[in-house]
């Protein structure tokens, strides 16, 4: 009787444990691959995960947009950074890069390139979007 009773207690204390690691998630949850792929929660908004790139040090970076996806979805750099980005749509139809905080709204034609400068935050993430895809996962963030 005393091992059932031990048993039980243990399995109580690892179910605990995992409802208490699910309860602590971040703001930015990842299911998929660490490469990209699947999907993860930026802000409150769903988003196609197409990778994460460190961006600390650079001058200017490319990301590629698609069918409801920014390539890569997370730049992570350093604080107050500044950075060019160079936006490629490779798909055939319109899409947009948004950053509201920064008051950033540029449209990219099918298959054209644009680019647009923006500042790294201080400290947490900055979610930019296409405003014509969000619902459908075109959403990522600027990190650090």
């Amino acid at each position: 009787m005393g091992r059932t009773r031990l048993a039980r207690l243990l399995v109580l204390f690892l179910a605990l444990g995992l409802v208490a690691s699910a309860c602590s998630k971040k703001k930015t949850e990842t299911t998929g691959s660490a490469g990209g792929g699947g999907q993860m929660t930026i802000g409150s908004d769903k988003a196609n995960n197409k990778g994460t790139t460190s961006i600390s040090g650079k001058d200017e970076v490319s990301v590629e947009l698609d069918n409801f996806y920014f390539k890569p979805t997370v730049l992570k750099g350093t604080a107050g950074q500044e950075i060019k980005l160079e936006l490629e749509n490779e798909s055939d139809t319109l899409h947009n890069f948004t950053l509201e905080d920064q008051n950033l709204d540029q449209d990219i034609q099918a298959g054209q390139k644009a680019e647009v400068t923006v500042t790294l935050p201080q400290s947490g993430f900055l979610e930019f979007f296409c405003k014509y895809h969000k619902a459908s996962g075109m959403v990522g963030e600027l990190s650090v």
